[in-house]
């Protein structure tokens, strides 16, 4: 059964029960309150048939001594009525019924009791009570008949029962629309959900208000968000890995045709001593480049998959150990290099920080500037390290790409150079395991400044605030 289903037979239910309750509380207290306005015009009448009673026993005490009660007496009472002697004996009576009386004791605070009684269809109260005129006592019972106000009754409760049963017909358009406004809600979900299974991840809710449902929609809007979140990030990287596997076997394509064509003419062909030592040497060179790439794609594999231990070094002895690393890049491309390095205290692991350092050098001396720079300087709870030179530079619409495998501004110079578009993939990966931040500025014109923020180690700000 559906929630709508369930939801509607429970207002019907509600309703049907509603109504029926209240009809029945509201003619119970109808019927009630009648009742009571009939034995108040009941007492009335056995006080009023009380004083004529007495009346006849002041003038004729003897009808009761002498137990000659006269039907003819009878006449004087407005209602039927029945007087009783205090050992039960009956005197005389017109009443179509005889109820139980209690005479068990004499009511000397003359109190009355009430009685209802049903007989051949017909509804009675009687009101008895103690009389005593003289020397004569017993106890006086009147007869009311309340048929009427019964009927009546009766006939309030079939009336009302039509009019519950109208009510509720009326209501059935109402019951829908209540059920609609809580199940419709809940049918929005559902169809979002489906359609979101369908691959449209960009499916959202729109329920105002501040209830449940609308806390469920919005719940719902946000693991939607969510979902098309990672679908997208899903989708990049499944796309990045496309293209790095493209790019790879693009990188290895081109060298190993070549090397396996200069292989084979050496080894077919009888070919003079220069032509040899070309070939040889482009085989040299291309083997180079292979083996650069390879090394490279084994550091990122190993970064992707190895946790590594940061510890607190001192960035001027991390920059002192480098040199004799950096003076070779430099003096390769033929560039000069100049350092300030404040010192300061970071968190880093020194075998991933050399190879961060190295890779910007190397790409600085690629750039085929004269001159690069590096300088370390503390700023506040941070340490920044910049890597500057005045070479080539890289497109400003470049930017943005140059950290992503394989990528290369310049891929003919950078081949030549035995550059396979890894550095800085490296040095991001190397960057983001450190925890820190990379920024890289270049008009394309001017040469290259990249900026690595560091947060420096709890060792180094403790030294900073003293």
């Amino acid at each position: 059964m559906k929630l709508f289903h369930k939801i509607f037979l429970c207002f019907v239910v509600l309703v049907g029960i509603a109504f029926q309750v209240s009809g029945y509380l509201l003619v119970n207290f109808a019927y009630e309150n009648v009742i009571e306005q009939e034995k108040k015009y009941a007492f009335q009448e056995f006080q009023h048939n009380k004083y004529i009673l007495q009346s006849i026993l002041y003038l004729q005490p003897e009808l009761v001594v002498e137990n000659r009660g006269d039907m003819n007496l009878i006449k004087n009472f407005t209602v039927p009525i029945a007087f009783y002697k205090t050992d039960g004996q009956c005197v005389f009576s017109d009443m179509s019924l005889q109820p139980q009386i209690s005479m068990s004791e004499k009511a000397e605070n003359y109190t009355v009791a009430f009685q209802m009684l049903c007989n051949k269809g017909e509804n009675y109260i009687y009101v008895s009570g103690y009389v005593r005129q003289g020397d004569v006592e017993g106890y006086l019972v009147s007869e009311t008949n309340i048929s009427g106000t019964v009927n009546r009754q009766e006939d309030m409760i079939r009336y009302l029962q039509k009019i519950c049963i109208v009510l509720f017909f009326l209501s059935v358009p109402l019951i829908i629309l209540l059920t609609n406004c809580i199940a419709g809600p809940i049918r929005k979900v559902s169809r979002a959900t489906k359609r979101i299974a369908e691959g449209r991840y960009s499916e959202r809710i729109c329920i105002k208000g501040k209830d449940e449902i609308s806390e469920l929609a919005a719940d719902f809007n946000q693991m939607a968000g969510q979902i098309e979140k990672k679908i997208s990030e899903l989708s990049e990287t499944a796309k990045a890995k496309e293209e790095f596997t493209a790019n790879f076997a693009h990188e290895l394509k081109t060298p190993l045709t070549s090397v396996i064509g200069y292989a084979d003419m050496l080894y077919q062909r009888e070919l003079p001593r220069n032509q040899v030592r070309d070939a040889a040497e482009y085989i040299l060179k291309e083997g180079m480049r292979l083996e650069a790439l390879s090394l490279k794609l084994m550091d990122l594999f190993i970064l992707d998959r190895q946790d590594f231990l940061l510890e607190s070094s001192s960035a001027k002895e991390l920059f002192e150990n480098l040199k004799q690393n950096m003076q070779p890049i430099c003096s390769k491309y033929g560039t000069k290099l100049h350092e300030h390095i404040e010192d300061g205290y970071i968190d880093a692991d020194y075998d991933l920080f050399k190879i961060m350092i190295l890779n910007l050098i190397d790409n600085s001396g690629k750039a085929e500037g004269e001159d690069i720079w590096i300088t370390g300087n503390k700023r506040n709870n941070s340490y920044l390290i910049c890597v500057k030179d005045n070479g080539r530079g890289v497109p400003p619409e470049e930017l943005s790409r140059i950290t992503e495998a394989f990528y290369m501004v310049d891929k003919s110079r950078s081949r030549k150079q035995h550059g396979a578009g890894l550095g800085l993939a490296l040095v991001s990966k190397i960057i983001e395991i450190h925890k820190a931040e990379m920024q890289i500025e270049s008009d394309g014109k001017n040469g290259t400044v990249v900026k690595i923020k560091f947060h420096l180690s709890e060792r180094g700000v403790n030294e900073q605030n003293i």
